[in-house]
């Protein structure tokens, strides 16, 4: 009956599910989203559970490990023995302090960009994979680290139940969790305006606490029943039972938290949906030149323009490196046509990325940096490409290239499976990329019709027209 009651939960979620995709993606791309991870997350990457981390505390106790006895009273019990309380943050600090494996789920979960991170994890997963990737990020353990929060360039992560670099903020037994609000007074505080502010998507957190579902209870009865609907991804297995069910009612009548059920063969499916969902719609342009004639300066202008104000009525979003020359056309019409529409948070609808031109980066330094750039698009648009420093035989066929960089990103877009847009008639690298595209054209068949267009047509208007056509027949 397990087996049976698994798949239905699973199978008969079809409209639930497309709702979820709609609406958190949307949040997402609005800004107006935050994600809460719990242990569940941490243990994909072979990090030890509660359960695993007390077991030393249950050996020494004399208590079974199916005990159904709290794990916060177990930790309690065993802080109390002599004044154990430092041995029980130092044990738990050596299980936590080790190196992280990463995991494809939180790896595709954190490429969605969420500015902002709720855990109640000790260990430093989260930051360890955004360090991989380039990401700046506030690890905000305690309550005086709340004056370092970003409202631009970095991620956010709150740590409401310490972090094991700090043994003493770590909320480990249940006199810890009983003071909560009293030593926690101000992260609550800031959780619930969020809570108010974002929609939240929970993901390997059981519930099984009631810091976080006071927070919802209190912040829905001081709004009378409205607020954000909030989404969770319930685990299940074969041993699933009919309480599963009456926990997803619970949450979504009680808390406004609408449940999805994953199993370990549909849970990196549905994160890796839920990116498509926020990406689909994000284009990346790659362009740059130093000295080209004023005839195809005026062409780029003109394209830029043309290209930008219609990606943004089309409901796109861009991402720009900011090529020279280039990019400053790019981000200066998209700025004005923002501007004159009235449409505020600019930051949802551009990003820019300078390259750190300056810096002296390395070549994997440099490959992080646009994979970096590129990471949250589901499209790649190559225009021009041309620097004074001429690069041979990057890709030891011989071949003369025009711009290192812009071939890097292309090399990158392909990696990532993006779709690739080459727009041959603006010459130089993006010339030769199309080259590259018409030889292997089986692998671009959204292009095998419009190839030989993008090659011979010079009119800017007719060029961006064709390529909001290509983009809208993934719609």
């Amino acid at each position: 009956m397990s087996k049976q009651l698994h798949n239905k939960l699973i199978k008969n979620q079809n409209e639930n599910y497309k709702r979820f995709l709609k609406h958190f993606s949307d949040a997402i791309i609005n800004g107006e989203a935050s994600v809460f991870l719990g242990a569940g997350i941490s243990v994909n990457s072979n990090l030890p559970s509660w359960v695993t981390l007390l077991e030393p505390c249950f050996v020494e106790l004399n208590i079974p490990k199916s005990s159904n006895i709290s794990l916060y009273r177990i930790a309690q019990y065993y802080a109390n023995l002599d004044n154990s309380d430092s041995r029980l943050r130092k044990l738990v600090n050596n299980q936590i302090n080790q190196y992280y494996k990463s995991n494809d789920v939180l790896k595709n979960l954190l490429s969605i960009n969420f500015k902002s991170i709720w855990t109640t994890n000790y260990d430093r997963l989260i930051e360890s994979e955004l360090s991989s990737n380039n990401v700046s990020f506030n690890s905000i353990i305690n309550e005086s680290n709340l004056t370092q929060i970003s409202t631009h360039d970095k991620i956010n992560i709150y740590k409401i139940n310490g972090d094991f670099s700090e043994p003493n903020t770590m909320v480990l037994t249940q006199s810890d969790y009983e003071h909560y609000e009293l030593t926690h007074s101000l992260f609550l505080t800031f959780l619930k305006k969020e809570l108010v502010s974002n929609s939240f998507l929970f993901l390997g957190y059981s519930f099984e606490d009631q810091v976080v579902l006071n927070c919802l209870s209190s912040t829905k009865r001081l709004l009378e029943g409205a607020g954000n609907l909030h989404y969770a991804l319930l685990f299940i297995d074969d041993n699933v039972t009919a309480e599963a069910e009456y926990k997803a009612l619970d949450l979504r009548l009680r808390y406004n938290i609408e449940c999805i059920y994953v199993d370990e063969n549909t849970l990196l499916n549905t994160i890796k949906d839920l990116n498509y969902a926020v990406k689909k719609k994000k284009v990346f342009i790659s362009g740059a030149y130093d000295n080209v004639p004023h005839d195809v300066d005026k062409f780029a202008d003109e394209l830029s323009k043309s290209l930008t104000i219609k990606l943004l009525k089309n409901g796109n979003r861009i991402s720009t490196g900011i090529g020279r020359k280039l990019g400053t056309y790019i981000t200066g019409y998209a700025n004005q046509f923002l501007a004159e529409n009235h449409m505020g948070n600019p930051q949802n609808f551009i990003s820019m990325r300078p390259f750190p031109f300056h810096e002296m980066l390395t070549e994997e330094q440099k490959e992080k940096y646009r994979t970096y750039m590129q990471h949250d698009c589901s499209w790649a648009i190559f225009m021009f490409g041309q620097s004074n420093q001429i690069i041979e035989n990057i890709n030891k066929s011989g071949i003369h290239h025009f711009c290192q960089g812009v071939y890097q990103e292309f090399l990158i877009a392909k990696k990532l499976g993006l779709k690739i847009i080459p727009v041959g008639s603006t010459g130089y690298e993006s010339k030769l990329i199309y080259d590259e595209v018409k030889r292997e054209i089986n692998r671009y068949p959204y292009l095998s019709k419009k190839l030989e267009f993008l090659m011979k047509e010079k009119n800017p208007h007719k060029i961006s027209e064709m390529i909001i056509s290509i983009l809208n027949q993934d719609n």
